[in-house]
């Protein structure tokens, strides 16, 4: 009888570290699972803004896109063509102020006379 103990004992014992081995591997498949999910998710998003790249690379290459930016950024234009710069609105709005202030430095009775006459 002992020895069927014993065996019995050491089964248990057997079954125990399986099943312990197994839980272990289970749970680690379930994480490398949802690391896979996060992992294919983030690859989406890399798709997704690299195909956002390649149009926007596409079209600063295109020579639309390269006038544009010449016209815009640089005042340059076609042969024959004249080139108008037209002054910040902060060159205007300090105009104005000068000439608001030029008007303040006016006597009283001279801001009236002017008003009515």
């Amino acid at each position: 009888m002992k020895k069927w103990s014993i065996v019995r004992l050491v089964i248990m014992v057997v079954s125990a570290v399986m099943v312990v081995n197994l839980s272990r591997s289970i749970w680690d498949l379930w994480r490398r699972r949802d690391y896979l999910g996060e992992r294919q998710a983030a690859l989406a998003r890399l798709k997704a803004e690299q195909v956002r790249f390649q149009g926007e690379l596409r079209e600063a290459e295109s020579p639309e896109f390269i006038e544009q930016e010449a016209r815009n950024r640089l005042g340059l234009g076609k042969e024959g063509e004249i080139v108008v710069l037209m002054p910040n609105d902060k060159f205007q709005m300090s105009n104005v102020k000068t000439e608001e202030k030029i008007v303040e430095k006016l006597p009283n009775w001279k801001r009236w006379w002017r008003l009515f006459f």
